[in-house]
């Protein structure tokens, strides 16, 4: 469920990061809502998430959903480059999220246990 809570947190991340581009320098009030809306939803779910998954992991995660949504939005409506070097390094991303992913398994209840919880 924290995964779940995780990933839903840097969808958020990809709302506030384009909130911020479209507020026009906060300029844009509706745009500028938005921004804080998604940013704060999404800190709150990564706290949420942060209690089960290590911190480390958890923000790596986070930024990676977010840098990877927020670039690929903006490839589609604001434009941006679409070079096979950007797309690689995106991809990276990708799969730099799914190893930790992969790799993460089992130390949540680790971390619990050593907390004495």
């Amino acid at each position: 469920m924290s995964w779940m809570i995780l990933g839903i947190a840097g969808l958020f991340e990809c709302v506030g990061a384009i909130g911020l581009k479209s507020s026009d320098g906060f300029r844009n009030r509706r745009w500028t809502v938005i921004f804080v809306l998604g940013m704060t939803v999404s800190m709150f779910l990564l706290a949420i998430a942060a209690k089960e998954i290590p911190i480390g992991t958890a923000y790596a995660v986070w930024t990676g959903i977010g840098a990877v949504g927020t670039a690929l939005w903006g490839m589609h409506r604001f434009g941006e480059s679409k070079s096979g070097r950007r797309i690689i390094c995106l991809s990276l991303i990708v799969v730099g999220v799914i190893m930790l992913r992969a790799t993460d398994t089992g130390l949540s209840s680790a971390v619990s246990s050593a907390a004495g919880g």
